[in-house]
């Protein structure tokens, strides 16, 4: 996984294998977003823990 933060597109990835640009993602129950924020999602339907 690879986290960049908004506007901080500079660094260069020497390599990596299949990789999808996203604005923000689901992990462990919490929406992580480019800009560092991070949210806990409530109501996670259909999910059983």
């Amino acid at each position: 996984m690879i986290v960049d933060r908004e506007h901080d597109n500079h660094r260069e990835i020497k390599s990596i294998g299949r990789c999808d640009v996203v604005q923000s993602f689901v992990y462990l129950g919490s929406l992580i977003d480019n800009s560092g924020r991070c949210e806990l999602k409530i109501g996670n339907s259909g999910k059983s823990y």
